[in-house]
């Protein structure tokens, strides 16, 4: 059985999280990346980057724009404060990240992110 916290709880861990991606110099990043690390997309978020309500950070500014990717076959994601810190690591394709209509990004591409959430647990 899993272990649940209540909201209160699930709020405070999560802003321990916004204050962590904000502590940097500048604002964080959300990155996707391939196997290997290197990143594929990277979108600079908002200071502050989310607002939490529920138990679920809501990443703000979006639409995050990458508007010239690296390119490459992404395999997950990782947050990091404005000076290059991970904050959050191990999201996965399918689980924490969903990429439509593929998780193939072309060199120079465009991408965007309408959508950016993470549920507290």
């Amino acid at each position: 059985m899993p272990v649940i916290y209540p909201i209160p709880v699930l709020n405070n861990r999560l802003q321990q999280v916004v204050n962590a991606i904000d502590a940097g110099v500048s604002n964080g990043f959300l990155k996707l990346i391939q196997l290997g690390g290197a990143v594929v997309a990277s979108f600079q978020l908002s200071r502050p980057c989310g607002t939490i309500t529920g138990g679920v950070l809501s990443f703000s500014g979006l639409s995050l724009v990458d508007p010239s990717a690296a390119g490459g076959q992404v395999s997950g994601g990782i947050v990091t404060d404005g000076d290059g810190n991970t904050v959050i690591s191990g999201l996965a394709i399918n689980q924490e990240i969903f990429l439509t209509p593929t998780t193939t990004i072309n060199p120079g591409q465009t991408v965007s992110i309408t959508s950016a959430t993470i549920t507290g647990n």
